[in-house]
């Protein structure tokens, strides 16, 4: 059995998705603000994983917040053609803020109305619209205005 570098299987990783490798701490990230945005939205939106979107270039948020409908079993789609109300970026650890903001632009291009950037070592949250500075959030509860949502910190990053 062979066995890979560690810097290869990122590299391998990013190619196939065009992303760079996510992390524990990303992980432990995405999965809490699952939980807590699926509590928070309740039977609102679909609180989702890693959904690509038909964007131009091709992007595949972390979390991706829509409105619900049943899935339609016999004709699926690779690429969502319409845009989900929100969606979530989490920093991996060789990202930077800079490389994110254009993809949060093609976000608001695509439609998307809210998009949170988590910065996990900041312990962190920025929620962007397209008509308002974003608000950045690094205590007490995040707040959503076009979600309607509420969400402690505490929740994510205990």
């Amino acid at each position: 059995m062979t066995v890979l570098p560690e810097t290869f299987l990122g590299e391998d990783y990013e190619l196939e998705r065009g992303k760079p490798m996510p992390s524990f701490n990303h992980y432990y990230v995405q999965s809490q603000l699952h939980v807590a945005l699926h509590a928070a939205c309740g039977d609102r939106f679909i609180v989702g994983g890693e959904l690509s979107l038909a964007t131009e270039p091709s992007t595949t948020p972390d979390i991706s917040i829509c409105n619900f409908r049943n899935p339609d079993w016999l004709h699926d789609e690779m690429r969502a053609a319409d845009p989900p109300i929100a969606v979530v970026e989490i920093l991996s650890p060789s990202q930077s803020v800079n490389e994110i903001i254009p993809k949060i632009e093609t976000y608001f291009e695509f439609g998307i109305k809210s998009v949170w950037l988590v910065q996990p070592p900041l312990k962190q949250v920025a929620v962007f619209t397209p008509e308002l500075e974003p608000q950045i959030f690094i205590h007490g509860d995040i707040i959503d205005p076009i979600l309607d949502v509420k969400v402690a910190l505490e929740e994510i990053f205990s």
